[in-house]
């Protein structure tokens, strides 16, 4: 006698079903990518404080020899690398805004993106104003000045802060082959700023850590990192 037929009635509970079983599998993505990201604000952000300590008003000479590698690569530099230094100022919150949305036609997203850039803007205003760490040109003798009417303190770098925060809203959002790329970009944006003589190397690093979470805390307000989901973006309304 042949063995009775399983029963196919029955249905494994912990395994879902149903025709959106596998649109919700491909579109899942694991928060532990922006939890890496979450730790590497952190720690970027306490290294370079750290290092800091209460010598706002010094520099250490392992920082002033990278300043000196990075502040004296040839002039032709110079032009190739304006242009991307501009993805750090504050009118990034319109650009930004307006090509996330362009790119995703959704309003989460590019809400987020504007905000991330004000919110790194706001930030480093204020660590800079705690801080009161001088420019380079400030506490250095032998420098090259690229940029001029540049005023305030120089810990952190806002405009590093604004590339970073901007960098991490774009890896939540864009395709997967173009998410190699903002990261990157916002670490030239960094070092342009040593290149043209207006940031420490330790300004950069801070400003780096600090976009990070600028970026993450706008990513989850506007639900394009959502860290209580395995996805992102997928399963976000067409708001």
């Amino acid at each position: 006698m042949s063995p009775p037929p399983p029963d196919r009635s029955t249905v494994t509970p912990d395994r879902p079903t149903g025709p959106g079983r596998g649109a919700r599998l491909a579109g899942a993505r694991p928060w532990g990518r922006h939890a890496t990201e979450a730790a590497a604000g952190v720690g970027l952000l306490g290294l370079s404080w750290l290092l800091l300590a209460d010598r706002s008003d010094q520099i250490p000479a392992w920082e002033a020899d990278v300043f000196a590698a990075v502040n004296g690569l040839p002039d032709a530099l110079r032009w190739p690398l304006w242009p991307i230094m501009q993805l750090g100022t504050f009118w990034m919150y319109v650009v930004g805004g307006v090509g996330v949305y362009a790119l995703t036609r959704r309003a989460r997203p590019a809400l987020a993106a504007a905000v991330a850039v004000v919110l790194a803007w706001l930030a480093a205003q204020v660590v800079k104003n705690a801080i009161q760490r001088d420019r380079p040109g400030m506490l250095l003798d032998d420098l090259e000045i690229r940029e001029s009417g540049v005023d305030g303190h120089g810990y952190v770098s806002g405009h590093t802060t604004v590339a970073f925060a901007l960098a991490t809203v774009l890896t939540a959002v864009l395709p997967g082959r173009w998410r190699w790329l903002p990261f990157p970009v916002a670490a030239v944006v960094g070092l342009s700023r040593i290149f043209f003589g207006v940031h420490l190397p330790l300004d950069v690093v801070g400003g780096a850590g600090l976009g990070l979470l600028c970026g993450l805390v706008a990513a989850i307000v506007f639900g394009t990192i959502d860290p209580d989901r395995t996805d992102d973006l997928d399963r976000t309304d067409g708001a």
